[in-house]
């Protein structure tokens, strides 16, 4: 929808790490950012049209049918605060069907609620408006001492009808007037953004918080492999223990008087320094 193309941008937080120097935001719309049609339309009944949805009509349909333009689709939405278009808007007669068949147990057909029917005096003054939800065992009795008949007072009404009229109030709805289209998009846009304020970038326009207890990051250490595992360089230079490593040297070809890597082990033809009879070395972090 076009709607969203006059939102705010926001940042918005992906993660609690900070990698490579770089702050884990996303760019995104502010969906909390909304305006709400005032409820009391008298003020401004002027700049509205009455309009009955047809049957299967759809929002962008009676956007196309009223302002030449499917994408203000959101107008007639919002001018009628309907904020969730299933629920809100009227089902095609085949959505209406599955939805009675799958919200009730019983039949269609069954009895849902009953109603008053209308009663008068004899001058033909209302005693009794009709529609109003009673029991089905409601009664009523005339001012001379008269009961009228149960059928005569109250009607039943089925799951079908009362799910059809509510249906059908949702057909009734308001439309802006065309001329006011433009002005109306433009005091959206301003009315939805951002006042003037301290987390908000001057360039981009986008809300970024940045002074909340929320916004503070934990930074990744560099990790690395190595034949011993992987783990991080300030836990394997402080932590790490070698009395217990061994290190295989039966690929090397090792003679006597030779001096290993470390630069203090020379190789001998005993046990008590360098490498034993049997080929093994011994240093000061244990032998193999």
């Amino acid at each position: 929808m076009a709607y969203f193309t006059h939102l705010p941008d926001v940042l918005v937080r992906t993660s609690s790490y900070r990698q490579n120097n770089v702050d884990p935001y996303k760019l995104a719309k502010n969906l909390f950012r909304r305006i709400k049609i005032r409820e009391k339309l008298e003020d401004v009944i002027l700049g509205f049209d009455q309009y009955t949805i047809s049957i299967n009509e759809r929002p962008d349909q009676v956007a196309y049918k009223k302002y030449g333009n499917m994408q203000f689709d959101w107008i007639v939405l919002l001018c009628n605060n309907i904020t969730n278009v299933y629920e809100e808007w009227p089902m095609a007669e085949d959505e209406l069907e599955r939805y009675i068949d799958n919200t009730y147990e019983e039949d269609a057909d069954s009895i849902h609620h009953w109603v008053t029917q209308r009663i008068t005096d004899t001058r033909g003054r209302i005693l009794v408006k009709e529609d109003r939800v009673v029991g089905e065992d409601y009664t009523y009795t005339r001012p001379d001492g008269t009961l009228i008949p149960k059928e005569e007072t109250v009607r039943p009404i089925s799951v079908y009808d009362h799910e059809t009229m509510k249906n059908d109030y949702k057909r009734n709805i308001y439309l802006l007037k065309k001329e006011f289209v433009n002005g109306f998009i433009e005091e959206f846009s301003t009315i939805v953004g951002y006042l003037p304020n301290s987390e908000t970038d001057d360039t981009t326009g986008a809300k970024k918080s940045i002074n909340t207890t929320q916004e503070q990051f934990q930074t990744v250490k560099p990790t690395y492999s190595t034949n011993i595992g992987e783990t991080s360089s300030i836990e394997f230079a402080s932590e790490a223990d070698y009395s217990s490593r061994e290190f295989d040297t039966s690929a090397a070809s090792i003679e006597a008087g030779d001096v290993l890597s470390d630069g203090s082990t020379v190789v001998t033809s005993n046990t008590t320094a360098g490498v034993s009879d049997d080929g093994s070395t011994t240093n000061q972090y244990g032998s193999s």
